[in-house]
């Protein structure tokens, strides 16, 4: 939690995506197993989720090495790899493509996330204290779909999303982009997120505020 006396001094509120505002349910495995046992794969929701966690780790350093175009269709494609990575140790679906299709839309709908506890009472509190509020986040345009099936759409004035912007956390470039387009100076912004080193420590470089959710309400966070 802030200090009262810089609370008061936040403009803006940036609020991280997957990981703070939603938490994926029951686990990525788990969906990606509901997906492809249709397609006749055949593995535990434990193991496609580490071999998930493998591709997608490997994905991570592709886009750090800077060879992941990001873009719309470049992110697309980048997805595709990876959920074809994850599966290849579990044999050969029978429609690769539309396997991924219906597995990348899956990640698009509510049924597949829960709302952190007090989410939603958060952001109405802040906007009742006149805080406008944003989203940074390493996401593609799911995201906005995502936002409208919850009705939390309304709640932020822009989002700022990699796949769309070009950059992605932690780059400080990213948040002096988010901050300079809201018309606030970092030190009267502060970012909410649950990536120590993405949302915390990056934010902090530039120079906001933030905040570390590690879990349970995040009304714990914010002052009354």
């Amino acid at each position: 939690m802030l200090p009262r006396d810089i609370w008061s001094q936040i403009e803006v509120v940036f609020f991280d995506a997957e990981g703070t505002l939603f938490l994926i349910r029951p686990s990525v495995g788990h969906i990606y197993v509901r997906v492809c046992q249709k397609f006749g794969l055949k593995a535990s929701p434990k193991d496609l989720g580490q071999s998930f966690k493998r591709a997608f780790a490997r994905y991570s350093k592709r886009l750090k090495a800077g060879e992941v175009e990001l873009s719309p269709q470049g992110c697309l494609e980048s997805w595709r790899r990876v959920f074809l990575e994850a599966v290849a140790p579990f044999g050969t679906l029978t429609d690769p493509d539309k396997a991924f299709k219906e597995c990348y839309e899956a990640f698009a709908q509510p049924e597949a996330f829960a709302l952190a506890p007090g989410a939603r009472e958060v952001l109405e509190s802040l906007r009742q204290k006149n805080k406008r509020l944003t989203i940074i986040s390493n996401w593609d345009e799911r995201l906005r779909r995502l936002l409208r099936a919850y009705g939390l759409d309304e709640f932020f004035e822009r989002l700022f999303i990699s796949c769309e912007v070009g950059l992605l956390k932690p780059a400080v470039d990213f948040y002096q982009l988010a901050c300079s387009q809201m018309g606030v100076a970092p030190h009267h912004a502060l970012m909410v997120g649950d990536n120590l080193d993405n949302d915390i420590l990056a934010a902090r470089r530039a120079g906001l505020w933030a905040l570390h959710y590690t879990g349970g309400d995040l009304r714990f966070l914010f002052p009354d």
